[in-house]
């Protein structure tokens, strides 16, 4: 059994990766161990090893067909999780916050700024995340939309595994090899909220507020009308309301 997760950041990829290997006893292939998100080192990574048996990891890569082929290939199942965007945007912003300061802790230096670094220490209404939200948010409703889209992913909805974790858990599971109702009870409880914070540090930065519709009550109007001016549509096409 492997499984590959690849969605957008802030979808639920954590929840789900640690449902999926506690049903199946996986063992997660984390940071530097998990392979780059091109064809040649993906082949790369399978090719030496380095992607055994009973093995789960997680990726944020747009969709690409012959990654799919290469995956399912191996074989592996793919599984893409996402979210709504007015909330997954909420949730990049307070991560972000606290994996700089997290970072900072250490004392480790990022070694390339991204385009959403520009929300560190900055309140969520700052003109300057406005912007980053108009010019820089757009992609990582795309890729959730072409994931969506692409018919080789099992689909999840962070909203359809909040609001009954163990229907949805099994839906998948099913797809995937169907087990005891029992053991996806367990994978319910060791994954909860309050066991995946103490998981570890990094951990604790990942898995917030764990809820459905935070964003609103934290996105004011400015933001709503970035998101129905820039991605009505991509965000309809994704599944969800646009407000």
């Amino acid at each position: 059994m492997r499984i590959v997760i690849s969605s957008p950041p802030k979808m639920g990829n954590k929840w789900i990766k640690c449902l999926l290997s506690r049903v199946y006893e996986l063992t997660w292939i984390n940071g530097d161990e998990s392979p780059d998100t091109n064809i040649e080192e993906f082949a790369r990574f399978v090719a030496e090893g380095r992607f055994p048996d009973n093995t789960i990891f997680h990726q944020h890569c747009r969709y690409k067909p012959q990654l799919c082929d290469a995956i399912e290939e191996v074989p592996a199942h793919l599984v893409t999780i996402v979210r709504d965007p007015y909330d997954a945007f909420v949730s990049m912003y307070h991560w972000i916050q606290s994996r700089t300061n997290y970072d900072r802790e250490r004392g480790r230096v990022r070694p390339k700024q991204r385009p959403r670094d520009v929300m560190v220490g900055k309140p969520i209404d700052d003109p300057v995340i406005l912007d980053y939200l108009a010019d820089g948010y757009g992609d990582q409703i795309r890729r959730g939309k072409e994931w969506v889209h692409s018919g080789r992913a099992i689909v999840v909805r962070y909203e359809d595994l909040h609001r009954d974790t163990m229907a949805e858990l099994k839906r998948v599971t099913d797809i995937i090899e169907p087990v005891d109702p029992a053991r996806l009870e367990q994978a319910i409880e060791a994954c909860s909220v309050d066991n995946m914070r103490k998981m570890s540090k990094r951990m604790s930065m990942h898995v917030r507020s764990a809820k459905v519709g935070d964003s609103k009550s934290t996105l004011s109007e400015p933001h709503l009308k970035i998101f129905r001016e820039r991605y009505g549509e991509l965000v309809k096409q994704l599944g969800y309301e646009v407000r």
